[in-house]
């Protein structure tokens, strides 16, 4: 009888009270319902799939999540959430699961899930704690990222491939900004330029990998490249980092932004070295034919009147005379037979004959070169040491030929060893290379000046005094090596003496056909 007692004041206060109370109530749950009307609107409408999980265990399930998972809410509601979840990803999962439980807010990720109809998709989690009906749960939100990780994922195989196609190219290839600035180079361009690493080489000029005398022409080609979008193909002498030079090609064309204007050059450069050799040799060999063609017929014109000379001054020799008379005779007839044999050189240089081959071993003909000369290099104070390749596979060439060919690069040796200082070292290296003998003379003369050393082997090209060689002496050994299907050249730094250097293949076919061989005494 708790009202008893009390005024009709107060009990009509109190009747307002609970009144006002109910409908506090009646108006919060129609809120409630609005809000959870509203929100299952947006769960429905939304293009996020969305999902409860209490207990391990889908609570609920938007109609966007089924769609994604193509399972039913029937089917999804009651089960673990992992069952979705590719096997490989799981692990991660649950991982991003835990935090979760710890009270860490998990940021997006990325995993793949297992379809109804066994089809595998990528999608985009977030995970948060939330309370629902009154228990602890996790509120996920799961976005269908397929098409955007296949296009991510077609974008990566494109770019590795690119990137493989830029590293493989055997040209070096550099990118730079409008100022010259290199900002990306494959392995080749910093190989090509002597660099150690692209990180040496990345942000250097390129103008840096030209010489000081292309660099006008450089950047002429530039502002035409600029105005044309490419360049050609322009031949520049480029520098390595320790400052040597080569030649190169190079190419040039402008890299535009997305709004067609000019952001940059993308450049080619070819280290055409090689090529500038096999060019010279082309040069050389061409030359070489036609002054052999020149000389055979001038050797015969002029063996006809030697002929008459030398007989002539051999029957005057044989005749009562003067002794003045006599020792001119004499003179006539030296220099006639020194010209004869300018003459036999100039035949021999036009290779008016067929070299017989057999098999032959390298060392041994250089042997047999030196016993020749053993005499003269003593009573010279030459040295000569021999570095000798054990056992050396035996070769297809002309015996008496190639033993012409070293005989000529050693006495050679010998004169400008002694023109020198009255002395030197020869050193006769040979080698075993693959399928190529290489056999070197190195000798420490006075070298050849840089001017010259591409005229080496130019018919009738000679640095000695007048009288003391035709010029044809390694004309010759060019020609007699490069029919063997070899090839000869000189290396030199001026004051370092010189190194000839001659290789032949180890296979070169069987021509025994026949034919003279005529041994060079000397030039």
């Amino acid at each position: 009888m708790e009202n008893v007692g009390k005024t009709k004041e107060q009990l009509i206060a109190e009747l307002e009270a609970l009144r006002l109370r109910v409908a506090r109530l009646e108006k919060s749950e129609v809120e409630r319902e609005h809000a959870e009307e509203l929100l299952r609107t947006l769960f429905v409408s939304s293009p996020i799939g969305t999902y409860v999980v209490q207990g391990g265990l889908f609570r609920f399930v938007s109609h966007q999540f089924q769609q994604i998972a193509g399972y039913s809410e029937n089917e999804l509601i009651g089960t673990p959430p992992l069952n979705l979840v590719l096997p490989e990803d799981r692990n991660m999962v649950r991982k991003n699961a835990v935090k979760m439980l710890k009270g860490e807010r998990s940021f997006g990720y990325e995993f793949r899930v297992v379809t109804k109809r066994a089809v595998v998709k990528w999608v985009m989690e977030t995970l948060t704690s939330i309370s629902y009906q009154g228990r602890r749960a996790a509120l996920g939100n799961f976005m269908d990222v397929t098409e955007r990780k296949q296009a991510e994922e077609a974008l990566r195989e494109s770019e590795e491939k690119l990137r493989l196609m830029f590293e493989s190219v055997t040209e070096g290839i550099t990118v730079t900004n409008l100022n010259g600035s290199i900002e990306q180079a494959n392995e080749a361009a910093v190989r090509l330029h002597g660099y150690d690493s692209k990180e040496d080489f990345i942000g250097r000029s390129a103008l840096e990998l030209i010489t000081e005398k292309d660099y006008n022409r450089a950047m002429a080609s530039l502002r035409k490249t600029l105005e044309d979008g490419h360049s050609g193909t322009i031949e520049y002498t480029c520098l390595k980092k320790d400052g040597r030079e080569f030649p190169a090609e190079l190419s040039m064309a402008v890299l535009r932004d997305a709004s067609g204007n000019p952001a940059g050059f993308v450049a080619t450069i070819r280290d055409i070295t090689e090529l500038k050799r096999m060019e010279e040799q082309l040069i050389i060999t061409d030359r070489l034919a036609s002054v052999g063609e020149l000389a055979a017929g001038i050797a015969h014109e002029l063996n006809n009147p030697l002929t008459s000379v030398i007989g002539f001054s051999q029957l005057l020799l044989g005749k009562d005379m003067p002794d003045d008379v006599k020792e001119d005779a004499k003179i006539i007839y030296n220099e006639a037979l020194r010209t004869a044999e300018v003459v036999k050189n100039l035949l021999t240089f036009a290779g008016k004959h067929t070299p017989v081959k057999q098999l032959v071993n390298i060392n041994n003909i250089i042997d047999k070169v030196l016993e020749l000369r053993a005499y003269e290099q003593k009573v010279n104070n030459i040295q000569v040491i021999t570095r000798f390749a054990p056992d050396p596979p035996e070769i297809m060439a002309d015996y008496f030929q190639l033993q012409q060919v070293f005989l000529n690069i050693i006495i050679n040796a010998e004169q400008f060893m002694i023109e020198t200082h009255k002395r030197g070292t020869l050193t006769i290296t040979t080698e075993n290379t693959g399928n190529i003998i290489r056999a070197s003379f190195t000798d420490d003369g006075p070298g050849i000046p840089k001017e010259n050393l591409g005229h080496v082997f130019d018919p009738f090209f000679t640095t000695k005094e007048v009288g003391r060689g035709t010029g044809l002496g390694l004309s010759i050994c060019h020609g007699i090596i490069t029919e063997h299907g070899g090839r000869i050249q000189a290396e030199s730094e001026p004051g370092k003496g010189v190194t000839f250097v001659v290789e032949l293949p180890i296979s070169v076919g069987t021509d025994n056909e026949g034919g003279a061989n005529e041994q060079l005494q000397g030039h």
